[in-house]
């Protein structure tokens, strides 16, 4: 899987610019694409709050991995497990590294 990483990575550096809901949907669907079997949220952060804004809904972990991209946004994963760790590690990275920016990569409003 780690030729398909390093291609979403590709892909993200190359999104053009779109609102930031657009950015997690486009995420969202390349990170299901490499991975089916996962379960994930995308989160807003407010303080100690995450409201989910999109992704998986059902069958929800009760200590789902949480992953703070950047003050404003999260991801959660419900079955971090179903990743070899490498690749866990390595889409950690990859994400955190996108949303390191305000205003995200390839967005103009966050």
């Amino acid at each position: 899987m780690q030729e398909s990483l390093e291609e979403f990575k590709s892909i993200l550096d190359r999104y053009p610019e779109k609102d930031v809901e657009e950015y997690l949907r486009f995420c969202d669907n390349q990170i299901l694409r490499i991975y089916p079997q996962i379960r994930i949220r995308w989160a807003r952060i407010y303080g100690s709050r995450w409201a989910h804004l999109l992704g998986n809904f059902a069958d929800l972990s009760l200590k789902p991995l949480r992953v703070k991209l950047n003050d404003k946004y999260g991801l959660l994963i419900d079955n971090a497990h179903s990743l070899p760790p490498a690749d866990l590690q390595q889409l950690i990275a990859i994400l955190k590294e996108c949303f390191e920016d305000e205003p995200l990569p390839g967005t103009r409003n966050s």
